[in-house]
Formats: C-alpha cells, sequence, structure tokens
C-alpha cells in the first residue's frame, strides 16, 4: 500500500450499477473513476454483473486490476430478487477482504453501503459514502421503506465521511440522525468539453431534448402537457426524450391522447447523448425532484439553452435572467413560454447559455470535483489509526 499523505492512492468504489448500465449516478461514478485514475491515483469500480442486459461476471479477479486504469470488475448477480442481492453481497465482501484498499468510496446508502461500512469498520480502512438523492425518492427514504433498511441505516450511520452533493441532501443525511460533523458538501463534477453548443439558425428542425429516467418525478408528463403550445408558436418543433423508466407506456398514452404522436421522439438509453444536444436547440428538465442533475450539468457545460423547473436542486445551477430560464413546471403556459423563447435563440437567451457554461466549468469541473474528494480520501487515511 502507498502513503496517503502525498502519492497516489489505491481507492475501491462501488456502485451497484456501472456503465454500459444508463442513469445519473452510473455516469458520476464512471466521471470520477477516470477523472482519479488520469490523476495517477490507482481505481477499482466494484459493481455487479447483470445477466438481463447481457453484463457478465469478471472471471478472472487475480489479474482483473493489473491491466487497466480505472478497473472494473462485475461480481455475480443473478437477477433474482433477495437472492441476487446476497450473492452481490457476499461477493462484495469476498472482493474487500481478498483485495484491501486505502480507503473506499460507495455510491448510494443501500446494500453495498452495508456491506463495505461492516467490513472497512473491522479493517480499519476509512470509507466514504454518497447518497445519490434526497426527498421522497432519495436514499434516506428508501433507507426508512425496505424491510432492511433501519439495519442498514444502523450500519452506514458509522462511515468515516458522506459526500452530500446538494444542500437538501446534506439536511436529509441530518434529519436521519447522521453525524452533520462528517457531511462534505461536494456538488457533482462533469467533463467539460473543449467544444461548445453552436446556435443552428433555421438550417434545422428545431429539437428540444429531454434527458432522464422516464419516471414520475421527472415531470416529463408536465412537459408533454405543455408540448401543443409550443407546437402553436413553432409547428416544426420536435421532442426527444432520451431515457427509460416506468412511465413509458403511460407516457406513451398521454402523448397519443394530446394527438402530438408525429412531433415526440422516445429514443431510450443512449451513449450519444452529448451528441445529440450539439445538434438540438434545448435542454428541458421539468423535475418534481433533484438533487444535482448530472444531465443538466452536462448540458450546461456544452452550451445549450435550458430551461428547467423551479426547484431547489435545478435552481442551485439556473438564475433567473443569470444562466438559464427556471419556471413553475406545473403550468403548461410558462413551460411552452420559456421553450419557445429558447427556441428562437435571442441575443438574450444564447447569453445565457454562454453565462451556465461558464458557470459550470468555474464550480462544476469534475477536476475541481475530483479534487476535494482526493483532499478528503488524504485527510481520512490520515487521521485512521492503524489496527
Amino acid at each position: 500500500m502507498t502513503s496517503g499523505e502525498s502519492g497516489p492512492l489505491e481507492l475501491t468504489m462501488i456502485s451497484r450499477r456501472f456503465p454500459p448500465q444508463i442513469g445519473g449516478a452510473e455516469k458520476v461514478m464512471r466521471n470520477f473513476s477516470d477523472a482519479f485514475a488520469t490523476m495517477g491515483h490507482r481505481v477499482t469500480v466494484l459493481t455487479s454483473a447483470d445477466p438481463a442486459e447481457g453484463i457478465r461476471p469478471t472471471v478472472d479477479h487475480s489479474h482483473a486490476t493489473e491491466a487497466v486504469n480505472p478497473a472494473v470488475v462485475r461480481l455475480p448477480y443473478n437477477g433474482i430478487r433477495f437472492v441476487g442481492t446476497a450473492l452481490y453481497m457476499r461477493s462484495l465482501r469476498r472482493w474487500l477482504r481478498r483485495n484491501p484498499p486505502q480507503v473506499v468510496y460507495v455510491s448510494m446508502l443501500k446494500h453495498d453501503a452495508y456491506v463495505a461500512t461492516r467490513w472497512c469498520k473491522a479493517a480499519g480502512v476509512p470509507i466514504v459514502l454518497r447518497p445519490e438523492g434526497a426527498g421522497p425518492t432519495g436514499d434516506m427514504a428508501w433507507q426508512s421503506r425496505d424491510r432492511f433498511g433501519a439495519k442498514i441505516r444502523e450500519a452506514t450511520q458509522n462511515a468515516d465521511g458522506f459526500v452530500a452533493l446538494s444542500e437538501r441532501i446534506r439536511d436529509d443525511l441530518i434529519d436521519s440522525g447522521y453525524d452533520s460533523n462528517r457531511i462534505h458538501l461536494i456538488p457533482n463534477g462533469v467533463p467539460i468539453p473543449e467544444r461548445e453548443w453552436k446556435p443552428a439558425g433555421n438550417e434545422i428542425t428545431p429539437e428540444v431534448v429531454f434527458v432522464g429516467r422516464l419516471a414520475f418525478e421527472k415531470g416529463i408528463d408536465r412537459l408533454l402537457a405543455a408540448w401543443p403550445l409550443v407546437l402553436r408558436d413553432v409547428p416544426g418543433a420536435r421532442l426527444n426524450l432520451i431515457g427509460e423508466g416506468v412511465e413509458l407506456a403511460s407516457l406513451k398514452s398521454q402523448v397519443s391522447t394530446l394527438g402530438i404522436s408525429g412531433s415526440v421522439r422516445f429514443s431510450g438509453a443512449r451513449q450519444d447523448v452529448q451528441e445529440i444536444l450539439a445538434h438540438s436547440g434545448v435542454f428541458v428538465l421539468p423535475s418534481r425532484e433533484e438533487g444535482l442533475s448530472i444531465a443538466l450539468l452536462e448540458a450546461m457545460a456544452l452550451g445549450i439553452p435550458v430551461v428547467v423547473s423551479d426547484i431547489p436542486g435545478n435552481a442551485t445551477l439556473v438564475q433567473p435572467d443569470a444562466t438559464g430560464q427556471i419556471v413553475d413546471a406545473d403550468s403548461p403556459r410558462d413551460l411552452a413560454g420559456a421553450i419557445v423563447a429558447a427556441l428562437k435563440q435571442s441575443p438574450r437567451i444564447l447569453n445565457l447559455a454562454q453565462t451556465g457554461r461558464s458557470l459550470v466549468a468555474d464550480r462544476f469541473s469534475i477536476r475541481s470535483a475530483a479534487d476535494r474528494h482526493i483532499a478528503l480520501f488524504r485527510d481520512l487515511i490520515k487521521r485512521k489509526p492503524t489496527i
């Protein structure tokens, strides 16, 4: 093991799901693993296989972390409820015992965090946990609902540190009994593209893009309710919904009922979101609940105009008449009006987009966020007693 004070760290990151699986938390962990490796640290990502998605377990564990950095190790998971989770947890515990790292970083305060925290406390290895959400759909709410949630909370409260990506998540942690002195507010970070979004003018069909899970809390139903009003002012507009989720059938039914099928596309999960955004006109996020949206950060980093719902998570990034348009998404008229204004690409709208890109580059770059994580990890390693 290397020294934690100045040399490269041996870091194990744990995330139940990881790219090519699609999702905001998955993308965040990929961004951080790449950033840590680029900084010279030795990174191993422990995640699960998923036969339903054609993702098989890593077979030769003995050499899994030697050839590439970051290394991704897929632990066995058979997709069967309870049985699959137990298999994954046992494999996770076994891996940590055989390959002890200097520090462990876990996404979500669920089963992975339970196993890792118990092992780390026994082994004297610092562990940092990262909730990925707040409110009714967040990690702490899940701990309150799940049959094993109370037991998992009791264990995870013993972690050495917690990274809250927003004040809302920090408050949720405190309200759930987590030690405020061990909570560190570190917002998400994203890569800043060298090539920024450029307005297309009248050269292509104006396209509006949503990226995220097709779930109630994302508010896509509100966007669809506003879409006929957008078409009234911009008849050639197209709406591209990128993502998968439980609301797919319901949303398709809403599209049919509204008679807007010809202008709405359900694209499913995509790996080329940045390419799609680069050739689009507006990014829209009408969510009812958000932490600090990685999709919104990536859109703003690109420099595309954004329209978002007026909720605390979005307001961290989008300030009215400064970095984008933030509206009451429950009002179809207000939401449609903001989308139409963005599609018209006035100098004011383009200036908001440029200012938003600058904000993300200055305060939410992946390198800045990674530096703050490494400083936290080193501090915990230095303070951890040797056992």
